[in-house]
């Protein structure tokens, strides 16, 4: 900036030199002088630039790292709250502007700063009475600037809550697809989509109406200054109150004045964006877990010593606290046994899983891992002992060797053939041995959006098969079976059995054939631990139970 300053009072010099004598020897040193710093300016705005640019570009990678670090570690309250899409949006649009405003947005502050504070100046020196009637326009451009600002800034603000609408229903558009196609919904979801989107339209047109009609009318306020200063300085020039050296020189300071009125636009654009959209980033920020971890915690023993221990466990969800869905459940699961969970729709199993994991927190006093109470423990020290497997597990857009190995706490050590040999392995016991034989790439066949190349039953058995390879005290089992047929549900229960060597076993299924090996099973109704006992025991004594046991043994002969 201070080069560009220093350029035009040279010039000024050389240009008066010249008027007065062309022969002078001063001449050719001023030229050399100017194009001396007319390069060095060439490198320090080429420097400038790279030292506001790439802090911006390595803020960017920083944001993104610690939003998606911060926001895995709040509490489901949270994602229920705020859609996947307005996450997305504020994780793609809203770091982009934050980039935009520590790169772009302050460099162009700082030079039309200082440019606005310096150039007025140096054309005070030259002529002040041609500075103070170039006064009035350039005064009328920063008012007719001020009212284009607060118009854009409205506009910016519904922007991006619409990009954000938009980005979530496009993500639950995805998502709902087979549910769209199967009840005819897909001209709704068009309709629904069409009216986001014109809502960005509307926002979009009028930040560019507010630039159509001020910009021109910046650009006539900046021909009429131009107009004035050739009337006025020429006039001087021709009485001999001005060189043509500084009428040059004025000229050229009063374009480095209107460049940055006229970029002014554009610079309020990236500082309210960027603005908009850091406040956007602090508030995830500044969310924290309903009921964080203590600051000090102490960690579980390894292997676990005292297993799981559930005492009178009463839970109900936040908004119906008088319908507790766990009614005094109370049940001890010791390190290598097997326990299985029977019970019918609405029973309260899946939201027993959910408590047990730490996904939903249960009342202080009722729920220990190894004699210490779960509320007191990190969630990631909780899921470092306890893993989950669900029936609907989530598959990442990778290949199959990527979506079983990422759960091996050290993937990158030892050798890549070594890893590989371990993912076999897990594979084949998961009954998924033909099916591996018969993808074209093998273990790097891509699986799709959430496994969307896979049936249900092969992506249950990934989902085993990658458990399998988590070292854990406990592992819980929902339903993972519902998917697969008899013959590979028989094969998966050896081999699920099996694994009890290493750690205790949580089976949760309405399939009574998956659970009549487990050394206890628990029957819940309503909430409540209705009955417990072995597979004979409950047969024996357990009316609900019984039937369930000979309607499924019935259809399994039928089938």
């Amino acid at each position: 900036m201070w080069i560009s300053l220093a350029i035009p009072r040279h010039l000024q010099e050389t240009i008066d030199l010249l008027a007065a004598d062309p022969t002078a020897t001063a001449v050719l040193s001023k030229v050399w002088l100017i194009v001396a710093l007319a390069l060095a300016m060439i490198i320090t705005r080429a420097v400038s630039r790279l030292l506001f640019f790439v802090p911006g570009r390595r803020v960017e990678f920083d944001l993104k790292n610690r939003l998606l670090a911060h926001v895995q570690r709040l509490d489901r309250e949270f994602f229920l709250a705020n859609p996947t899409g307005e996450l997305i949006s504020r994780i793609n649009n809203d770091i982009t502007g934050v980039r935009m405003l520590l790169g772009v947005g302050i460099m162009m502050l700082i030079q039309s700063v200082g440019m606005l504070s310096l150039a007025p100046y140096y054309m005070y020196q030259i002529s002040p009475s041609l500075t103070l009637y170039c006064a009035l326009p350039i005064a009328l451009g920063f008012i007719v600037l001020q009212i284009a600002v607060r118009r854009m800034r409205r506009n910016q603000v519904w922007r991006m809550k619409a990009l954000q609408e938009l980005s979530d229903f496009t993500v639950e558009s995805y998502n709902g697809l087979d549910p769209l196609k199967s009840f005819r919904g897909l001209g709704w979801a068009e309709r629904r989509f069409s009216e986001l989107s014109d809502a960005v339209l509307r926002a979009g047109l009028g930040m560019t109406t507010v630039r159509a009609w001020f910009m021109p009318l910046l650009t006539h306020i900046i021909n009429a200054l131009k107009v004035l200063l050739v009337l006025i300085g020429g006039f001087a020039v021709i009485r001999g109150d001005m060189t043509i050296g500084g009428f040059t020189a004025f000229t050229i300071y009063l374009s480095m004045l209107v460049g940055p009125l006229m970029g002014a636009t554009f610079m309020m654009f990236v500082l309210q964006q960027g603005m908009t959209s850091l406040g956007s980033l602090l508030e995830v920020f500044a969310a924290t877990p309903r009921h964080p971890a203590p600051r000090s915690i102490a960690g579980l023993s390894e292997p676990l010593a005292r297993g799981l221990v559930v005492r009178g466990l009463r839970f109900a969800y936040p908004d119906e606290p008088d319908r507790p869905v766990l009614d005094e459940v109370s049940f001890h699961v010791a390190p290598g046994e097997v326990i299985g969970v029977f019970g019918p729709v609405g029973s309260g199993k899946t939201t027993l899983v959910n408590v047990l994991n730490r996904y939903l927190l249960p009342p202080s006093g009722t729920v220990h891992l190894d004699g210490v109470d779960i509320r007191d423990l990190d969630p990631v020290e909780v899921r470092r002992h306890v893993v989950t497997v669900t029936q609907d597990p989530f598959l990442f857009s990778d290949t199959l060797r990527a979506n079983v190995a990422f759960s091996m706490e050290e993937p990158a050590s030892g050798s890549e053939p070594a890893m590989t040999e371990k993912v076999e392995k897990a594979l084949e016991a998961a009954a998924l041995r033909s099916d591996l034989e018969r993808m074209p790439a093998g273990l790097s066949t891509p699986v799709g959006e959430r496994g969307v190349t896979l049936s249900g039953g092969q992506k249950q058995r990934i989902a085993l098969a990658r458990a399998s390879l988590k070292p854990c005290d406990l592992l819980i089992l929902d339903d993972v079976l519902s998917a697969v047929d008899q013959e590979t549900e028989r094969v998966l229960v050896e081999w699920i059995h099996a694994l009890t060597t290493a750690r205790a076993l949580l089976v949760v299924s309405h399939r009574i054939s998956i659970l009549k090996r487990a050394d206890r099973i628990m029957v819940l109704n309503g909430g409540r631990l209705v009955d417990e006992g072995t597979h004979d025991d409950l047969v024996a004594r357990n009316a609900a139970y019984r039937e369930s046991w000979r309607r499924q043994s019935a259809e399994n002969v039928g089938t």
